[in-house]
């Protein structure tokens, strides 16, 4: 007797594939954080073939960041005005870390270690020091804190001004993430007396 067609589901394919692997790897990611987090348990979710996964995604580092980017809080950065320096880049760099805001730390952990391992080195050392959205935004914060009277640009040094992108990479890159309470002590500690010491 021939079997029913509901007992061999269509095989998923293309963007109907992704589009499953991808949720499955979200949910699972939120439920039991990147440590626990397995391309077995994802294929099985979305009802799909492990080697299908890999030939997509080469390694479970690369299937998590995916779903984040898919569906993880979107960034859309603003340059706040709030009338001084320290708030606006308190207020600038807390946008930027919606993703550990919304996991925390733990749940994460391992994430970063394993992608910076796809990453060249040259194009990761370049990342800080290279025309870049975080500096850019970085500059126009300053000018419109030179305009209150702040500080004066011209006399901070270009590294001065790679500053806190390097600041920000290497606490993502040492610490697996960055919390409010950090940026608050950068800004505090380091960003604020530098950009200030020649006002």
């Amino acid at each position: 007797m021939p079997k029913l067609e509901a007992d061999h589901p269509k095989r998923r394919r293309g963007a109907d594939l992704e589009n499953a692997v991808l949720s499955s790897a979200w949910e699972l990611l939120q439920e039991v954080g990147y440590q626990n987090f397995t391309m077995a348990e994802v294929a099985k979710r979305a009802n799909a073939a492990k080697p299908v996964l890999y030939r997509r995604w080469s390694e479970k580092s690369s299937l998590a960041a995916t779903a984040i980017l898919k569906f993880g809080p979107k960034l859309d950065v603003t340059i706040p005005d709030t009338g001084n320096l320290r708030q606006d880049l308190i207020e600038f760099f807390n946008q930027l870390i919606k993703i550990f805001d919304m996991f925390g730390a733990e749940k994460l952990k391992g994430l970063v270690t394993d992608r910076l391992k796809s990453i060249p080195m040259g194009k990761l050392f370049s990342a800080s020091n290279s025309e870049n959205k975080l500096q850019t935004a970085v500059e126009q914060i300053l000018k419109q804190a030179e305009k209150r009277g702040e500080l004066t640009v011209a006399e901070l040094p270009l590294r001065v001004l790679h500053l806190p992108s390097v600041l920000f990479i290497n606490e993502v890159v040492d610490q697996e993430a960055v919390t409010r309470e950090v940026i608050a002590q950068i800004v505090d500690d380091i960003l604020v007396p530098v950009f200030t010491a020649k006002k």
